[in-house]
């Protein structure tokens, strides 16, 4: 094989690499966030999607509105939390994907 093709591959399967990586912490992260009286917590799985969650007993006597509003924090801040944690991973992605293309270019 020719030393500049088997360059490329290496290169390719280095990204493949990254990109599998990726998809795995996708696969396996969990996000949880809780509105400012913990009495609601929700679950976020790494691709944004709501798993869980959990209201605290007698929490609902308090009537919809505020049982909805503490859902919506809870929700808000657990999304917040997956939105940061993706905005670490592009960047670590982005900087691997620098290193790997630019050597030996």
């Amino acid at each position: 094989m020719h030393p500049e093709v088997a360059a490329v591959l290496q290169k390719a399967q280095r990204l493949q690499s990254v990109m599998d990586d990726q998809l795995h912490r996708m696969n396996t992260q969990t996000f949880t966030g809780t509105d400012a009286d913990e009495t609601v917590e929700v679950t976020l799985n790494g691709h944004h999607l709501l798993t869980g969650a959990h209201i605290e007993d007698g929490l609902l006597r308090l009537g919809v509105d505020v049982v909805e509003q503490r859902i919506n924090e809870a929700i808000q801040n657990a999304t917040a939390a997956a939105a940061a944690a993706l905005e670490a991973d592009r960047e670590r992605m982005d900087a691997a994907i620098v290193q790997i293309t630019g050597e030996n270019s």
